[in-house]
């Protein structure tokens, strides 16, 4: 069967509606039937620059064999209607392309609060930006269609520092964490707050998610026993539950997520998480707390992680903290 290329979200996109969510912009898809020998590229507006793509699996974002991530800076894009035709070359001279449509509004910053009703969406990047992998509405929320390495939307605006994010999430399954690439010895579900984008590195795309606010993760281990957070930067800043707080879950069940990010002082941010099943009241404590020290990426968006999970993140809210003095 010959290749074909197929883009996950459409040929018509937009970016920008719903503020400045990170520094770049993602294009995902797949060339179904993929075979060894082809190579693809972009041209963005028709300039003459080809941009050749890294074709999965790739270990880390690009999941199964024949995916692609066309990853574009925002400030490449123009006000408005810009193309990009995205080529796909073989040994022969037959070459076939495919033109996206992308408009981008750049509208400017998104305030607090922010709210997303799964059930009022039906186009998904309406209400948030797919970073990497390809989800799905369901009856409950939204969920990736594979699990793999960092499986991402993000939303919210650059302009947020101090905020508290709230959604719920079902834990279906999970890859069994192995030392080394694809899990890194790790199965989670995920906060970011003060998201930025992903950083410029050596690689197509871009693989280096620092730096951030934090990462909270919520770790999934065998039989969902000993189950805990973490929350670090993926630099310098690394903090993780002690075993006593340890807990055991329960899968296909909805629990509340919750993520809360506040600047303390000049030099010093305190992260908060908790996990709780959606029948019971909210705990009035914090399941585990950490202080980052450091003014560096004090604004950012948010973003929702599934690492080697099948899960389903529900509805999301987004409130503003009350900026104490200090």
């Amino acid at each position: 069967m010959k290749p074909h290329l197929n883009i996950w979200y459409g040929l018509n996109q937009t970016f920008g509606h719903n503020g400045f969510t990170q520094h770049q912009i993602n294009i995902l898809g797949n060339i179904e039937n993929y075979r060894h020998g082809l190579s693809a590229y972009f041209i963005l507006n028709n300039n003459p620059e080809k941009k050749y793509l890294t074709i999965g699996s790739d270990t880390n974002r690009l999941a199964e064999k024949g995916d692609f991530n066309i990853e574009i800076g925002r400030i490449n894009l123009v006000k408005g209607l810009n193309t990009i035709k995205v080529s796909l070359v073989g040994n022969s001279t037959d070459t076939l392309t495919e033109t996206i449509n992308v408009n981008f509004l750049a509208e400017g910053h998104l305030s607090l609060p922010y709210f997303i009703n799964w059930s009022e969406v039906k186009n998904i990047q309406d209400a948030v930006d797919v970073a990497d992998g390809k989800w799905q509405l369901t009856n409950d929320g939204i969920r990736p269609e594979y699990k793999y390495y960092d499986r991402m939307i993000a939303f919210g605006d650059s302009s947020w520092s101090d905020y508290e994010v709230t959604t719920s999430v079902i834990f279906h399954g999970f890859n069994k964490p192995e030392p080394g690439p694809p899990t890194y010895n790790v199965a989670h579900a995920a906060i970011a707050t003060r998201w930025p984008g992903h950083d410029a590195d050596n690689h197509q795309p871009f693989r280096k998610w620092f730096p951030l606010g934090a990462t909270s993760e919520f770790q999934i281990n065998e039989n969902y026993e000993n189950c805990r957070w973490r929350i670090f930067d993926g630099e310098y800043f690394y903090a993780e539950q002690s075993p006593k707080a340890y807990r055991k879950i329960l899968p296909e069940t909805k629990y509340y997520m919750k993520h809360r990010v506040e600047s303390i002082s000049e030099y010093q941010t305190l992260f908060s998480v908790k996990l709780w099943p959606t029948s019971d009241n909210e705990p009035t404590n914090w399941d585990f707390q950490a202080i980052k020290i450091g003014n560096s990426s004090n604004k950012g968006s948010c973003a929702l992680i599934a690492h080697h999970t099948d899960v389903t993140f529900g509805n999301i809210e987004v409130l503003p903290v009350i900026k104490t003095k200090y």
